[in-house]
């Protein structure tokens, strides 16, 4: 290795970077019109009351319905709010119910210069190809990110839109007829890019590679790198991707989802197939907890639910529990904090939600 990781907060402390970003989302003027409503419904001088990552639960859980229901702008504070030529408007998938909504300005560009750093000097992942995406696209935040993966890393990315929506919808109505239509008319779109074009690294969700990935082989299409993204990458799957599959290219993973960004797949460990991710601290924060008793961090190797806090100057998410599980992972020494492994749905996912191929 030879760069050091890029600074992607004004401090390291992770308390001091709490409070920083409390006293922007909670000023009575300038700050965000969610967060100051909160703040008088619990009755707390918020910049006071939080003077450290601990001090986030004096707030409870987020509530995810308010992403699905109020204006996105009441979650920004009031500079970013004005800026409305540079905003975008990022979505969930939908799975645990109706899509939530948040908007953009700022807040990749420093978990992307983190990635590229992770990518290059980490991973080792190639440089200067062309990338093929296929996934969702439209108001989903992960199209933007493969995107400026590529850019940074010297290619063009091209994209097959997936809507990971209509899925949901056709495997809650068990309508695996049309499923099956779908999924050939993906196909039949990817191998119009592959044929025709020079495409180095392909990115897909592991449901999807897994499907595709034998009639690659056959017809002997090759990759200098394989990144996956969402949730369903197990140890089995991934030692089946990389070997039999994909044996020349660089393997990595994202797991992540619109709100929190991307969490990085770390390195395999020799005689050790866990699939760990790290967040990018301290604009994210993991926790696993107990999910019977979510106030309660599980300990290190144990499983638990994942709860995620996100904390930037522009977007303020504290404590938002996860669909997903996953074991509490040790440091790891090159990012310098914790990771979850083997990320999966929860047994019991809120209101029958369906994965499908996302």
């Amino acid at each position: 290795m030879t760069t050091p990781a890029p600074r992607i907060a004004a401090t390291a402390d992770l308390d001091a970077w709490v409070r920083h970003v409390v006293g922007i989302h909670f000023h009575p003027t300038s700050g965000a019109p969610f967060w100051i409503e909160r703040a008088k419904e619990l009755g707390l001088d918020a910049r006071a009351a939080i003077q450290g990552y601990d001090d986030l639960q004096k707030l409870g859980f987020f509530p995810m319905d308010a992403l699905r229901t109020r204006n996105v702008l009441d979650f920004l504070p009031a500079d970013v709010a004005k800026d409305r030529s540079r905003l975008r408007v990022d979505e969930t998938g939908g799975t645990t119910g109706a899509p939530a909504r948040i908007a953009v300005r700022d807040f990749y560009e420093p978990v992307n210069v983190f990635m590229t750093w992770y990518l290059n000097e980490v991973v080792g992942f190639p440089r200067g190809g062309n990338w093929l995406f296929i996934g969702p696209t439209g108001p989903h935040a992960v199209a933007e990110s493969i995107k400026q993966m590529a850019r940074t890393a010297g290619g063009m990315c091209y994209f097959i839109d997936l809507d990971p929506r209509f899925i949901k919808v056709l495997y809650q109505q068990q309508d695996m007829k049309t499923v099956g239509l779908y999924m050939k008319h993906i196909r039949s779109q990817a191998y119009g890019i592959l044929e025709t074009q020079q495409i180095d690294v392909l990115a897909s969700t592991p449901i999807l590679l897994q499907a595709l990935a034998p009639e690659l082989k056959e017809r002997k299409f090759q990759f200098s790198g394989v990144m996956y993204g969402g949730t369903q990458l197990s140890p089995d799957l991934y030692r089946l991707l990389r070997t039999e599959y994909f044996p020349t290219a660089v393997h990595t993973a994202v797991y992540g989802n619109t709100l929190m960004g991307g969490a990085l797949l770390g390195p395999l460990q020799a005689d050790d197939s866990n699939i760990v991710y790290y967040p990018i601290e301290p604009l994210v924060k993991f926790d696993v907890v107990d999910p019977k008793q979510p106030e309660r961090r599980v300990e290190v190797g144990e499983t638990g639910q994942i709860c995620v806090t996100v904390l930037s100057e522009e977007r303020f998410l504290p404590r938002v529990l996860e669909r997903d599980q996953a074991e509490r992972w040790p440091v790891l020494p090159v990012l310098g904090w914790e990771g979850v492994a083997n990320v999966r749905p929860l047994a019991k996912m809120p209101g029958g939600a369906t994965e499908g191929v996302y």
